[in-house]
């Protein structure tokens, strides 16, 4: 087997979000995946349905690579466009480990799961993304804003899927190598 994942992605992106959404969220998170996958970054989510269910189709529409992280010891649980299973049967236990396996994070809508997920990505230095307009949850929420002191930037605002994906190009080209360190207070 030949394959070489520093070589064939940029990096993996966590997808945090609802798992239940609207005809047009679910056209949105759909687009979001294709983009996703056309670019060159692998996916990383709950694995199971809604925002998570709907990216990774996306993605896999362009031969794209996903990684579900569910909250049960039943792989087959996963919805059916995951590549890679990752049992986790700790219930919310696993939103910190979706967010720590990505190099950045993109939220979609979402309730309390996703406000833990972004906050966790917020700690650790992870680069956030929040999709917005039509959108609501979390993500329109905390887009152009910061959860508290400890960073100098913001959870960065996007209106499409082109737009976030445009801005995860700008964050990667700018720093190719991204790595995070554990943070020094929590």
């Amino acid at each position: 087997m030949n394959f070489d994942f520093k070589r064939n992605f940029k990096g993996t992106i966590s997808i945090i979000g609802t798992s239940e959404i609207d005809s047009a969220t679910k056209k949105l998170t759909i687009e979001l995946g294709r983009l996703l996958a056309k670019n060159h970054f692998a996916i990383v989510c709950g694995g199971l349905f809604g925002v998570m269910e709907a990216v990774c189709k996306g993605a896999k529409q362009e031969g794209g690579f996903t990684i579900g992280i569910i909250p049960f010891e039943d792989k087959s649980k996963a919805n059916k466009y995951i590549d890679v299973v990752i049992p986790v049967p700790f219930s919310q236990a696993r939103n910190i480990i979706v967010v720590l396996s990505g190099d950045a994070c993109i939220a979609i809508e979402g309730k309390a799961g996703t406000l833990s997920e972004m906050c966790f990505a917020w700690i650790y230095g992870k680069p956030i993304i929040a999709l917005t307009g039509e959108i609501n949850g979390w993500s329109s929420k905390m887009a152009g804003t910061k959860i508290d002191d400890r960073r100098n930037d913001i959870i960065y605002g996007a209106k499409s899927a082109q737009e976030a994906v445009e801005k995860l190009n700008e964050i990667f080209k700018i720093n190719p190598n991204i790595t995070y360190d554990m943070p020094t207070e929590f």
